[in-house]
C-alpha cells in the first residue's frame, strides 16, 4: 500500500466518523445540509479507493475515473446551501433561485461518462492521472463560481449576524482557505512544474474543511486560537527541551564518565533516573518560560489568583469592587460594569453599588433577574441570541448594552448580579471559564460579607 492509498483512507474513515457524529448529535445545527456536503465528499472518496482496490487493472477503470466528478457536481451548490441555512435566509431566496443554482450540475450529468469529461487514464505509483475534456472545465467554472458567490455571501453576512456565528464563518474560511492552499499546491502549482506524484495530497485535502466545518457548527464556545496554539507551542517546547537533557545527560554519562549502557543495570538505573527525574526537570523549564511571558494562559491563571486576593482584601463594598473591575480588566477588555445586590430588608429588589448610583432592578419586572435565577451559569447575550433560549431577554440585554450578567448566589439565593458591556465583543472559551471562576469567589466572599453585615 502506497502512502498516497493510506492518506486517502484515513481521509475516508475521518469522513465516516463526522458522518456518524452528525447523525447521532441531535443538537446539531444545520444538519441537513452539513450532512450532505460529508457524504458528498465521503462518496468521492469511495470511488476512489474502489477505483484504487477494486479497478485499477480492470477495463472499468475508466468507467470508475468518470463516475468520481458526480458527487463534486453538488458540492458548491450544497455548500450555498449551508451558507444560506447559516445565515438563516433559505426561506427568503425563491424557488427558481434555487433551481438555478442546482440547475447546471443536474445538466452536466449526462455528459460525465463521455469523452467529455475523462478521454483517458493512466496508471501511476501514487493513483492516476487523469486526461481531462471541456467538461472538466466547464464544471471548474461553475464550481468556483457558486463557491466564490457562497463566500462573498458570507463574508458580507458576517458584519450582521449573530457573534457565534460570525465566530463560525471565520472557521469556514479558515477551513476554506486551509483546503484551498493545499488543493492548489499540490495538485495545480506542483504538476506544472512536472511534479505529479503529490497530486494526491491536494485531492485529499477536502478533510480539513470537513473537519474545521463540522467542529465549528457543533460547538457555540471557542477557544482563542491564538492563545491555544502558544500554549500547545509552549508544552512541545517544554517537552522537547526536557527530552534534550536527558539525551545530553545520556551524551556525557556515555563519552565523559564512560558509563557502559550495554549492561542492563545502567540502562534500568538511568530509567529510573528520567522517571523520577523527568517531571520535575519538565516544570522547572515551563516555570522558566511562564517567568519571561511566553504562556498566554497565564495572564488568565494570574488574574484568577488576583481576584482572589481582592475578595479577601477588605470589607469596603466599593473599593472591592473597584479593585476587581481592574483585575478583569486584563483578561476581558470590557466598556463597562455595573454590580447590583439585594437590599436586605427586600430582597426581590437590587440597587446598584458600583459605581455607587440610585438604579433599582426588581425581580418581578426584570427579565434578565428572572432569567438567572434560573440559570446560575450566567447570561450570555451572544448565547442566548444563538440558541435562541429567549429572544425578548437577548433583544433586552441589546438595549441596555449588556453582553454578560455573572450572577451572585448564596444559599441558593439570587444575592446580586454583575453586568458586563464588552463592546459586542466575541467572549472566549477562556474567558467565560475565568468569569465562572470568579462567580465561584463571588458568591463565597459577597455571601458572607453580607451575612456579616446583615
Amino acid at each position: 500500500m502506497t502512502l498516497a492509498n493510506l492518506i486517502l483512507i484515513c481521509a475516508w474513515v475521518i469522513n465516516l466518523i463526522l458522518i456518524a457524529f452528525v447523525v447521532f448529535n441531535k443538537e446539531q445545527k444545520h444538519r441537513l445540509p452539513v450532512l450532505l456536503l460529508i457524504i458528498l465528499v465521503t462518496l468521492w472518496q469511495s470511488i476512489e479507493l474502489i477505483n484504487v482496490f477494486f479497478l485499477r487493472f480492470s477495463d472499468h477503470l475508466l468507467l470508475g475515473a468518470r463516475f468520481g466528478l458526480l458527487p463534486n457536481l453538488f458540492i458548491a451548490p450544497a455548500f450555498l446551501w449551508l451558507v444560506f441555512s447559516l445565515c438563516d435566509r433559505c426561506q427568503i431566496v425563491k424557488k427558481y433561485t434555487k433551481i438555478l443554482v442546482w440547475l447546471p450540475a443536474i445538466i452536466m450529468i449526462p455528459f460525465l461518462f463521455s469523452n467529455y469529461n475523462i478521454s483517458s487514464v493512466t496508471v501511476t505509483e501514487n493513483g492516476f492521472i487523469f486526461q481531462q475534456e471541456v467538461l472538466y472545465y466547464y464544471f471548474l467554472a461553475y464550481f468556483l463560481l457558486v463557491i466564490g458567490f457562497a463566500l462573498t455571501f458570507l463574508a458580507k453576512m458576517s458584519k450582521k449576524v449573530n457573534l457565534i456565528i460570525k465566530k463560525q464563518i471565520s472557521y469556514i474560511f479558515f477551513g476554506t482557505a486551509l483546503t484551498a492552499v493545499f488543493a492548489l499546491l499540490f495538485s495545480v502549482v506542483l504538476p506544472l512544474f512536472g511534479l505529479k506524484n503529490w497530486f494526491y495530497l491536494g485531492v485529499d485535502s477536502a478533510v480539513f474543511f470537513t473537519l474545521v466545518l463540522v467542529y465549528a457548527l457543533a460547538r457555540f464556545r471557542f477557544w482563542d486560537l491564538k492563545q491555544l496554539f502558544l500554549k500547545i507551542a509552549l508544552d512541545a517546547i517544554a517537552f522537547f527541551s526536557t527530552l534534550f537533557v536527558f539525551y545530553f545527560l545520556f551524551l556525557l554519562l556515555l563519552r565523559f564518565v564512560k558509563i557502559d549502557f550495554m549492561v542492563l543495570s545502567n540502562q534500568l538505573a538511568f530509567v529510573l533516573l528520567i522517571g523520577f527525574s523527568s517531571p520535575l526537570v519538565y516544570q522547572a523549564i515551563y516555570k522558566f518560560l511562564n517567568y519571561f511571558g511566553f504562556n498566554p494562559q497565564q495572564k488568565i491563571e494570574l488574574s484568577v489568583i488576583a481576584v482572589a486576593d481582592v475578595l479577601r482584601s477588605g470589607t469596603d463594598l466599593n473599593i472591592l469592587f473597584s479593585r476587581l473591575t481592574k483585575v478583569i480588566a486584563q483578561v476581558i477588555d470590557y466598556q463597562d460594569m455595573f454590580v447590583y445586590l439585594a437590599k436586605h430588608n427586600n430582597p426581590e429588589v437590587f440597587h446598584q453599588v458600583y459605581p455607587v448610583g440610585e438604579r433599582i432592578l426588581a425581580l418581578n419586572d426584570s427579565q434578565l433577574l428572572q432569567f438567572l435565577v434560573n440559570h446560575p451559569a450566567g447570561a450570555n447575550k451572544a448565547e442566548i441570541q444563538y440558541l435562541q433560549t429567549d429572544r425578548y431577554l437577548a433583544e433586552s440585554m441589546d438595549k441596555q448594552k449588556i453582553d454578560f450578567a455573572l450572577p451572585i448566589f448564596y444559599n441558593q439565593q439570587l444575592l446580586g448580579l454583575v453586568m458586563i458591556d464588552a463592546k459586542q465583543r466575541f467572549l472566549s472559551a477562556q474567558q467565560l471559564q475565568f468569569l465562572s471562576k470568579i462567580k465561584d469567589y463571588l458568591d463565597i466572599a459577597i455571601g458572607s460579607f453580607l451575612l456579616a453585615n446583615k
